[in-house]
């Protein structure tokens, strides 16, 4: 799973899928797996509006689970997220549009924010203790849905 917007400009056919990475300038060769991208299906990601900006990826072949590589357990389809539910984003996107990935992995905790501080059929998130803006995630097939936890 990955954010749709990651894609805008990219042929699928040339991403390199990285699992088990650290630092990404590093080899790594014990824990790192590198895949293609057999098949991707998004829900209608607009990037206008900035909706529904995630994508499911399909490999080209299994991943083996080690310590470095896991399954994320996800809320079931069509579960709710309800207003102050904790999550945490992770990866090595980019600071501002057009800028260099990080390094390291960057997390960063996020509470999902009240329905009335939110755009129709979107989850929202916000770094509330910063007092950061809201960053939308939008839910698959509409409504408040579970995306991340």
């Amino acid at each position: 799973m990955s954010a749709a917007s990651c894609f805008r400009n990219q042929n699928p056919g040339t991403v390199t899928v990285v699992l088990g990475a650290y630092d990404l300038r590093r080899r790594e060769r014990r824990s790192r797996q590198t895949f293609s991208i057999s098949s991707m299906s998004e829900n209608g990601y607009d990037p206008q509006q900035n909706l529904n900006d995630l994508v499911l990826l399909q490999l080209d072949r299994e991943a083996n689970i080690t310590s470095s590589v896991a399954i994320l357990a996800l809320p079931l389809q069509n579960a709710t997220v309800e207003a102050g539910t904790r999550c945490q984003v992770a990866g090595w996107g980019t600071r501002r549009s057009g800028g260099r990935l990080s390094r390291f992995p960057r997390f960063v905790n996020v509470t999902v924010t009240p329905e009335d501080q939110c755009r129709p059929n979107n989850v929202c998130t916000g770094v509330l203790a910063r007092r950061g803006g809201i960053c939308n995630v939008s839910a698959p097939r509409g409504g408040r849905r579970g995306l991340e936890r």
